[in-house]
């Protein structure tokens, strides 16, 4: 992962979702401070590592040891999810990120998300954003952020290898997973879903605030060349 300047040249993207394209900080932050609240479980510890982990995960870490089995089972996640799908108070979407997906061609990206997948279809549904051709979430992965299971499996099913895609994610887990897969390049999206330099110490690099400053051009043989909007 050495290019960390323009134009940059791949030839597959890899979005995150929460942060990345669709912000619903707002909204986890408020359905995880009522689930704290009523395990008396310390809500600025969880948030501090929750953000692009996987719901199955955060219950491993937090959940009281009585509620594990429980709290761990697809119909218990299942409803833990829906209560935030159904929640749009504070949802907006990521500047450029809807004028972006309309531009890319179907064969060359793909969402990797923490989600569940009933979520992530809600959540394109609610906005309007294009539907991802290819969308890999946390029901179809055992392994949530960091591993970069997520970006390898849809690496695969784009049919470009991890080393020739860019991932782009606003969170530390996220950003290590996409290091971790061999991304060519991981473009931070400094949204203020984190601090600024927790995206720095996770690896992304370059870092931009949205897609409004980026363009994409797409080249003869594949190629997709990124570059600062001037």
């Amino acid at each position: 992962m050495a290019i960390s300047t323009f134009p940059i040249r791949c030839r597959g993207l890899l979005f995150d979702m929460d942060g990345t394209l669709i912000d619903t900080t707002v909204i986890v932050e408020r359905h995880w401070k009522v689930w704290c609240e009523i395990h008396n479980v310390d809500f600025s510890r969880l948030i501090s590592v929750s953000h692009g982990r996987p719901s199955f995960e955060i219950m491993k870490e937090f959940a009281p040891a009585e509620k594990q089995l429980e709290y761990q089972t697809p119909e218990y996640l299942a409803k833990l999810e829906a209560a935030v799908a159904n929640d749009m108070n504070g949802m907006i979407l990521i500047p450029g990120a809807k004028e972006l997906l309309q531009s890319l061609p179907k064969g060359t990206w793909a969402v990797v998300t923490s989600a569940g997948l009933e979520m992530a279809q809600s959540r394109f549904q609610q906005t309007g954003l294009v539907t991802p051709p290819i969308m890999v979430t946390a029901t179809h992965v055992s392994r949530g952020k960091p591993h970069p299971e997520g970006y390898m499996s849809a690496a695969k099913q784009l049919g470009v290898p991890s080393e020739e895609c860019v991932v782009f994610e606003d969170a530390p887990a996220g950003i290590r997973a996409g290091v971790a897969s061999g991304a060519k390049v991981v473009i931070g999206m400094n949204t203020g879903t984190m601090p600024l330099d927790h995206l720095v110490e996770a690896g992304a690099n370059p870092i931009v605030k949205s897609f409004e400053e980026l363009e994409f051009s797409f080249l003869e043989d594949g190629i997709i060349e990124i570059n600062l909007r001037k």
